[in-house]
């Protein structure tokens, strides 16, 4: 009788891991990755973008502002106040990038805001505008 009772829960246990492991419709084909953003800097081209990486050096990425303009473009930047804040999420989708979102402070007088000199040429720096960011989460 006991042999019977781990038997019977040893095949409940798996039709149970099964049941859970399988892909439900409504889940998303997105997978998000979220840094904290150290500083970032406002230009009248878009913005400078200095994140914490997992081994906790900064990294940085340039952001144009054409990525921010049309819906469902490469970049997207919502406001708000937390703790949390500011932040960046990265969504991949398929092993590659798909889009980011900036989560920054409106009032552009927080600490976590910066301005690039305006008499400076950051062409060079800014990506094409069909490119993605090139974002690397550790130092090596």
């Amino acid at each position: 009788m006991k042999r019977v009772s781990v038997i019977a829960l040893i095949l409940f246990v798996l039709c149970t891991v099964g049941a859970f492991a399988q892909q439900f419709p409504n889940e998303s084909e997105l997978y998000p990755k979220s840094l904290q953003i150290a500083k970032i800097y406002n230009h009248s081209k878009g913005y400078r973008i200095d994140y914490i990486r997992q081994d906790y050096t900064v990294g940085t990425f340039w952001a144009p502002v054409a990525w921010f303009r049309e819906a469902g473009g490469i970049g997207e930047i919502a406001y708000g106040e937390g703790e949390s804040y500011p932040y960046v999420s990265f969504f991949y989708k398929d092993g590659q990038m798909d889009h980011f979102r900036l989560y920054l402070f409106r009032n552009l007088a927080h600490e976590s805001w910066g301005f690039l000199d305006p008499t400076i040429d950051y062409d060079g720096e800014f990506p094409a505008n069909d490119a993605l960011p090139e974002i690397s989460f550790t130092s090596n």
